[in-house]
């Protein structure tokens, strides 16, 4: 018998299979959805993964600041055994470059992504130093004046002398600045001597219009002194200092001072004067920091007074002269390092001489009332610029007026020289190796100065911290941050490795520090770090082991490691700062940082340092 399909059972399997296809097509919809979402999910964690990673870079990047502070390399953790910070991990690694900057190279890693910051770090700016020479109304240098650098830790002076005519010089970069008037011509002086150069020997081609704009163009006010120009449309508005170019100049006689850049990179003048480095015109202003210097333990009563070949003052290393300290007619006072001594007035006559030896340790004069010198006097330091330690004179603005600071006539002087409220003279035959800070700096015709370099970073007198010269972000992977595809928490415990905590991070343990008890002498410690003694009373000089080879890093003068509340005393003074230029307003101002500076382009530079003279300085120097 055949038997006949019903149509029902057809009609039945048909929509079994319409079923099936739409459950598949609802399924591949809702996987395609659920991919969509979680691709979506892991965009935005990884939004969030690379901008913890940048924040815990840039945690990474001021924890190596802070070692870098301290005298380290920078180097923090590594990608072996990174540093823990908060959900992240960081890694520091530091390279030194040629201009004693520090360069970090920062990578940080949050659950899935990897962020890389670079920046680069110069330690320990001294904010006096290393404006190198620096008048803060104006600068008038004489002719025949000569102004470049050389580095300390390189060797002496006469070392790196690298040409002899038509001047002898090293060629190094120096430093010149001011927020008032420069004039280069020399008009308030008398003349060079013919012999004193030859400039022949420099012409090339007179410079075009354009040529004189790139080196700094500078003329006249109507007082006779130079004033800046506006900046060219070309040049970028807010520089902070104008670096010489390498173009072919020659120098003028006209009535204008024109800066003007030959072909060895110097400037040179109409007043036959050579600067070779950076002209400084600073916009942001400069606010003579206060000094700050440890106590003294013994005094001495009333004036001091040396007849003859004296070395030292017979008492400790820390010594305060109540009165005045006054070389005699033809003596002779020679000052040996570590020494800290104050007194009211410094007074050279006729024929004194006064010797500086910091070979053994640094030196640090603190004046209330100024220096004098008679005609014939002379300033000389002993110590071959290698081998100095630092010798540092601090002269306190006056409460009124003070016509001048009065140099020794003669010598060879290796050190720095910070007076804030007076006109200082260079004379010619005062030969200075460092670096001033004075109210009003002027040259003697012929006179030569050269900028250490050396000097521009540590604690020379005042608080130096490490300035931010550059920061960016380095791109890896596709983009500014590259996906990571297993969280390092999780690699990190499968490999049994346990972070350093970040404070801890910098691998640097073992010193060598050179410390002053209380008998005055100093002492040489060799160790770890943290069996430093603590009943020292100063630690003059640090430096540490560089893990990375084994070699002793550069020596760190420290600011602030005296156990005296001189660092509280520091920040007492910059609220009295900030303090006496909200004074100067109608109504009172709660500054901050920006606020200040902007405020502090307005303000007359005599306004200010009155200010200050008017201040209580027992903190500083007494």
């Amino acid at each position: 018998m055949q038997v006949v399909p019903h149509p029902h059972n057809r009609r039945r399997g048909a929509a079994l299979l319409l079923s099936l296809i739409a459950v598949l097509a609802v399924g591949a919809i809702s996987a395609t959805l659920r991919q969509v979402q979680t691709t979506i999910d892991g965009d935005q964690r990884f939004s969030i993964d690379r901008r913890a990673a940048l924040y815990v870079a840039e945690a990474g990047i001021a924890e190596a600041t802070l070692a870098i502070s301290q005298g380290k390399s920078g180097e923090m953790a590594s990608e072996e055994i990174p540093a823990a910070f908060g959900e992240g991990f960081f890694w520091v690694e530091a390279q030194d470059r040629p201009d004693r900057s520090i360069e970090l190279r920062c990578t940080a890693q949050v659950r899935t992504a990897e962020f890389v910051l670079r920046s680069i770090i110069v330690p320990n700016l001294n904010p006096i130093t290393s404006r190198g020479f620096f008048g803060i109304e104006g600068v008038e240098i004489g002719q025949g004046t000569l102004i470049d650098g050389f580095d300390s830790t390189d060797g002496t002076y006469d070392s790196q002398v690298t040409a002899t005519a038509p001047h002898r010089t090293t060629g190094l970069v120096g430093r010149l600045g001011t927020l008032g008037q420069i004039n280069l011509d020399g008009s308030s002086g008398a003349s060079a001597e013919s012999s004193t150069f030859t400039w022949g020997e420099w012409v090339a081609e007179t410079p075009s219009a354009e040529e004189s704009k790139s080196g700094g163009e500078l003329q006249k006010g109507s007082s006779g002194a130079s004033r800046p120009q506006e900046p060219s449309p070309e040049a970028p508005t807010g520089s902070t200092s104008t670096e010489v170019s390498t173009t072919a100049a020659t120098a003028s006689t006209a009535a204008s001072t024109m800066i003007h850049a030959d072909i060895e990179g110097f400037v040179l003048s109409s007043g036959d004067a050579v600067v070779n480095g950076i002209i400084d015109l600073d916009p942001l202003g400069f606010i003579p920091p206060p000094a700050l210097r440890p106590r003294t333990v013994a005094t001495l009563n009333g004036d001091h007074t040396v007849t003859g070949a004296e070395v030292g003052l017979g008492l400790e290393s820390s010594v305060e002269v109540a009165g005045d300290l006054v070389v005699s007619s033809g003596a002779s006072l020679r000052l040996e390092g570590p020494l800290v001594l104050s007194a009211e007035t410094l007074r050279l006559e006729t024929g004194a001489q006064l010797l500086f030896d910091d070979s053994a340790g640094p030196i640090h004069v603190f004046l209330s009332d100024g220096i004098q010198s008679a005609p014939d006097s002379a300033l000389h330091s002993l110590a071959p610029e290698q081998g100095s330690q630092g010798t540092s004179l601090f002269v306190a603005p006056p409460e009124g007026l003070r016509e001048h600071a009065t140099l020794p006539t003669q010598g060879r002087f290796h050190g720095m020289l910070y007076a804030p409220g007076d006109r200082v003279v260079v004379p010619t035959d005062l030969r200075w190796l460092g670096a001033i800070t004075a109210r009003w700096l002027e040259t003697e015709p012929g006179a030569r100065l050269s900028f250490d370099a050396a000097l521009a970073t540590g604690g020379q007198g005042a608080a130096a911290a490490p300035r931010i010269a550059s920061w960016q972000i380095v791109p890896i992977g596709d983009g500014l941050a590259r996906r990571l595809a297993i969280d390092p928490r999780t690699t990190l415990r499968l490999q049994g490795i346990t972070p350093i905590p970040s404070p801890t991070a910098a691998p640097e343990t073992e010193c060598e520090a050179i410390l002053l008890d209380d008998t005055g002498e100093p002492t040489i410690f060799t160790g770890n770090v943290g069996d430093l003694p603590s009943g020292s009373e100063r630690l003059m000089r640090m430096r540490w082991v560089d893990t990375r080879n084994g070699t002793l890093r550069p020596w760190l003068r420290p600011t602030g490691a005296d156990f005296d509340g001189n660092v509280d005393a520091y920040r007492e003074k910059c609220d009295q700062v900030r303090a006496s230029l909200s004074a100067t307003q109608s109504a009172p101002l709660h500054l901050g940082e920006d606020g200040l500076l902007e405020l502090s382009r307005e303000l007359e530079t005599e306004i200010l340092l009155k200010k200050i003279a008017m201040m209580d300085a027992a903190p500083v120097f007494k």
